[in-house]
């Protein structure tokens, strides 16, 4: 990658940066059982048709219907839901290769930004998921700062290609799929990595922890003679 390039890693969260789907074990715990299945629903669509907004509606919704404070959503997370391993080192191999780090999630910002403050590494990731509007309800904003119903992820995708920089995406499910066909380079597992097709014209590697995405980009851009941001 030349050093006249800048280049996006876009994460996702539930799934990739902590263990399992923090945002359904929430909704699950404080607003009805119901609701995992109601989400993996709404997500199967996106395979189908990436700009459906069947899982933003059910991620509003589910939001709206929940029973508690932060703080008790944080516990049962934290307890039940911990980050991947690597992911201090992940940011930081990032930041060594210029890479500008944005998380794009149909989660919910707090427990993401809560996550990455614990690791240390709040200040050098931007969040883009489900944040409280004005009326206390749940947003998902686009790259133009309207709410967003489909295609959430893609849209930023294409934002960071329009700024012509080189997109790697880490991803584990199927809201990925589409967005992570844009990006030249793709660490995927689960449904992401069994499901990405064959067409698909960029590099795609399997990872288990953030520490192999990390050694991943150290490994192939080790060649790079990039300088920090």
């Amino acid at each position: 990658m030349p050093p006249s390039l800048r280049g996006t890693l876009q994460l996702d969260f539930d799934g990739t940066l902590a263990e399992g789907d923090v945002s359904t074990g929430i909704l699950s715990r404080f607003a009805g059982p119901e609701w995992p299945a109601r989400v993996d629903a709404a997500s199967r669509t996106l395979t189908a048709n990436p700009d459906d907004p069947a899982l933003i509606a059910a991620m509003v919704q589910g939001f709206a219907g929940l029973t508690g404070d932060i703080a008790s959503y944080m516990r049962y997370a934290r307890e039940h839901h911990p980050a991947r391993a690597g992911l201090t080192e992940l940011i930081d191999t990032a930041d060594r290769l210029g890479l500008d780090c944005h998380v794009v999630s149909n989660g919910f910002e707090f427990y993401i930004r809560d996550y990455l403050r614990a690791a240390g590494v709040e200040g050098r990731v931007q969040i883009h998921s489900g944040s409280l509007s004005g009326d206390g309800s749940l947003a998902y904003l686009g790259p133009d700062g309207l709410p967003a119903t489909g295609g959430f992820k893609r849209a930023w995708s294409e934002h960071f290609l329009a700024r012509h920089e080189l997109l790697i995406y880490v991803g584990d499910g199927s809201s990925d799929l589409a967005p992570a066909q844009l990006a030249s380079l793709v660490f995927a597992r689960d449904s992401l990595l069994s499901r990405m097709p064959s067409s698909y014209q960029g590099a795609l590697r399997p990872f288990e922890t953030l520490l192999d995405v990390a050694a991943g980009l150290q490994e192939l851009f080790s060649g790079s003679s990039r300088g920090s941001r």
